[in-house]
């Protein structure tokens, strides 16, 4: 599995708040499973299963590629460790 980041550039969509899984089946028949923080969903259905794939396909177009992710976390990194905690009060 490759990282890729979707930046807040690319905006709200429809997946937001929670994760999708899709899984491919031995008998070529497709599945969702849709987590939240309090839930999860098993979808099956065929025609809502599509939407859910065509759903992640465009997050997945939109996302950075995984060399630019890289340099995002690198860049990070090197952000966080020039980072000066604030004085207690």
């Amino acid at each position: 599995m490759t990282l890729q980041l979707l930046p807040f550039s690319a905006g709200l969509h429809d997946l937001m708040g929670g994760s999708l899984t899709v899984l491919w089946l031995a008998n070529g028949k497709a599945v969702a499973y849709l987590e939240g923080s309090k839930s999860g969903e098993l979808v099956e259905e065929s025609g809502r299963v599509e939407e859910l794939r065509l759903s992640y396909d465009v997050q997945r177009d939109k996302a950075l590629s995984p060399e630019q992710t890289t340099e995002f976390i690198q860049q990070l990194v090197k952000e966080i460790r020039t980072c000066h905690p604030a004085e207690p009060t």
